[in-house]
């Protein structure tokens, strides 16, 4: 399976693709850096946690050589605080903590440092944190957490039709949903999550940016604080993915395609609604 498929392209743009919906560009030193070994310099350790572009396995020797007296996966979840979901790496991160969730759930105070995140909308942790909960055995988890899932939409682009094949989706407030998109078709497209009653909002503001190079290299994401989640350029017989925590708000939030061109017919609904009082 292919994710996050769409090459960034180095065009003009008045600012840089908004790092906190997709990753930016990978840095013009990434050989440079790629060849240093983490284990001499802290700073150039840091650098490989933070930066887009660098592959998984250099990722991990990189916490690894952060972590002093602690666990590598402390030093994960101190960079995913620091990016704030901000810099590059924030999704790659998020994956290699997930990947240590065994570890994770053997260290009491890295479990609390989750369930504390993992109740606070507004920490950069608390998606990672429910990912990386949702992944250890039920027995090991925080019993506040006991009940933490990742549920995965399942969506494919109609080919020919500037539609997917699933255009509404339930859920309750606090779900981790994971959104993957298989594209079949011969033209490339995204999936944008928007806040309710801002699917037009999104969908004119992608239409600016027009089928341009400049419009590609932000993958047709508008930086709007309307969109709260994104999934980049899927290409024709590529897969992609996005994670989006439920907020506490109830209400219908659509997911839309924001290619030029797409919007008004390529959308669907989330319908959230509060769990029935059991």
């Amino acid at each position: 399976m292919v994710y996050w498929t769409a090459t960034l392209l180095a065009a003009a743009w008045m600012d840089a693709p908004p790092a906190r919906l997709i990753p930016p560009a990978a840095p013009a030193d990434l050989a440079a850096l790629l060849a240093k070994d983490p284990t001499a310099d802290p700073e150039t350790a840091k650098r490989m946690l933070a930066e887009n572009g660098v592959p998984m396995e250099r990722r991990k020797a990189a916490a690894d050589a952060l972590r002093g007296a602690r666990p590598a996966h402390e030093a994960v979840i101190d960079a995913i605080v620091a990016c704030g979901g901000t810099c590059g790496a924030t999704r790659d991160l998020d994956e290699l903590l997930v990947s240590m969730s065994a570890e994770v759930a053997a260290d009491p105070a890295a479990l609390a440092r989750l369930a504390a995140a993992a109740g606070d909308a507004a920490s950069p942790l608390r998606l990672a944190a429910l990912r990386t909960v949702a992944a250890m055995p039920e027995a090991e988890r925080p019993e506040a957490m006991r009940g933490a899932v990742v549920r995965t939409i399942r969506l494919k682009a109609i080919p020919g039709a500037m539609k997917y094949d699933v255009t509404e989706v339930k859920a309750t407030p606090g779900e981790v949903l994971e959104f993957i998109l298989e594209n079949p078709d011969s033209m490339q497209h995204n999936l944008l999550v928007v806040a309710p009653g801002k699917m037009p909002e999104a969908g004119v503001a992608g239409d600016k940016m027009g089928e341009t190079a400049a419009g590609k290299a932000r993958q047709f994401v508008p930086d709007l604080p309307s969109v709260l989640a994104a999934m980049g350029l899927v290409d024709p017989g590529a897969t992609g993915r996005v994670h989006w925590v439920v907020p506490a708000k109830t209400g219908t939030y659509p997911y839309v395609c924001t290619y030029p061109g797409h919007w008004r017919m390529m959308n669907g609904k989330i319908k959230v609604t509060a769990p029935a009082p059991k």
